[in-house]
């Protein structure tokens, strides 16, 4: 074989290595230290899944323990992990009013994300597929989601280990 082109391999072969690395770096955060999926995202997958086909998306917004920047930590779209918080998401949280966002073919419901003892962790922002007329369904399966979530959840710092 010729030489250039083994060289050219073995470069290529690096430069995939170096990228399914920064890859791993940023789908991180819906992991664990140990490389398992975190507490959170676990429960975001079983509740989606449970709650299938009306839960189009589910995601938590918070701050990491040693952190003060809120971003989505966990979520049905792991394009979104790691992503800012925006204000009016902080928002919801600060004054716990929940917000009900209609739109032509889904409804969007954020609340404050509680733990099983009642204190305030995050957030979460539940995609139903639910349309206008449908708003007492939406904000009751919303509700019985967070509640489902809260009951799980032994404490903050508990949603970003391993669930295992």
């Amino acid at each position: 074989m010729d030489s250039s082109k083994l060289n050219l391999d073995t470069v290529i072969s690096r430069k995939i290595i170096v990228l399914v690395i920064c890859l791993a770096a940023f789908v991180s955060p819906a992991w664990s230290e140990g490389g398992k999926k975190s507490l959170g995202q676990q429960l975001v997958d079983q509740v989606a899944l449970r709650h299938r086909p009306q839960v189009i998306y589910l995601g938590l917004h918070g701050a990491k323990p040693r952190s003060k920047n809120s971003v989505i930590f966990a979520s049905t779209d792991s394009g979104k992990i790691g992503k800012k918080s925006s204000c009016a998401d902080l928002h919801v949280v600060e004054k716990g009013i929940p917000v009900m966002e209609m739109k032509e073919k889904s409804t969007t419901v954020l609340e404050r994300l509680l733990d099983s003892s009642g204190h305030t962790v995050g957030l979460i922002v539940v995609g139903l597929d639910f349309t206008e007329g449908q708003e007492a369904e939406a904000a009751k399966l919303a509700k019985e989601i967070g509640n489902e979530l809260a009951q799980q959840i032994p404490s903050k710092d508990k949603l970003f280990g391993s669930g295992n």
